[in-house]
C-alpha cells in the first residue's frame, strides 16, 4: 500500500506541472496573437509582402554569468593582455567571472566562453589570433 505522503507530494507536484503547462499555454496564445497583429500591420503597409520567407529569430535565455551585453569580449581582450600567455576560451571566461567576483558555475563558464569566442572571431583588426594547432584552441594577442 502506497504510503499518503508519497501520494499527497505527487498529487501536489503534479498540480503545479499543470499549472505550468496552463500558463504557457495562455504565454503561446498571446504571443500566436501578437504574432497575427504584426503579420496584419505588414500585410497593411505591403499587401504582397511573403510572410513565409521571414525565418524566425533565435532567442537567447539571460546570461547565466551575469556579465553585461557585450562585455565579455572586452574583458576577454583585457585578460590577455594582463597575462601575456595563450589561452582557451575556457580559460578566459574564467578569469573574466573571477575579475568580476561572479559564480564560476558550467552553466556561467560555457555561455560566457561561447560569447567570448564568437567576439573574437568576429574581430577584423587582427587584435586576437587563435592557435588551432591544438584542441582546444587557444587565443592570444598579437604580438604576444
Amino acid at each position: 500500500m502506497a504510503e499518503t505522503h508519497v501520494i499527497s507530494a505527487l498529487v501536489d507536484k503534479r498540480a503545479r506541472v499543470d499549472g505550468m503547462i496552463q500558463n504557457r499555454r495562455f504565454q503561446i496564445m498571446r504571443l500566436e496573437m501578437e504574432l497575427a497583429h504584426i503579420d496584419a500591420v505588414i500585410k497593411m503597409f505591403n499587401p504582397s509582402y511573403d510572410l513565409e520567407a521571414i525565418l524566425p529569430k533565435r532567442s537567447f535565455a539571460k546570461n547565466p554569468a551575469g556579465v553585461p551585453k557585450g562585455a565579455g569580449g572586452r574583458y576577454a581582450l583585457t585578460i590577455l593582455r594582463e597575462s601575456g600567455e595563450a589561452l582557451t576560451t575556457v580559460e578566459i571566461a574564467r578569469r573574466v567571472l573571477t575579475k568580476l567576483k561572479k559564480a564560476h558555475t558550467d552553466e556561467a563558464i560555457g555561455m560566457l566562453a561561447a560569447a567570448i569566442h564568437g567576439t573574437l572571431s568576429r574581430r577584423r583588426d587582427g587584435a586576437a589570433v587563435m592557435d588551432a594547432s591544438s584542441y582546444p584552441c587557444t587565443w592570444r594577442l598579437r604580438g604576444t
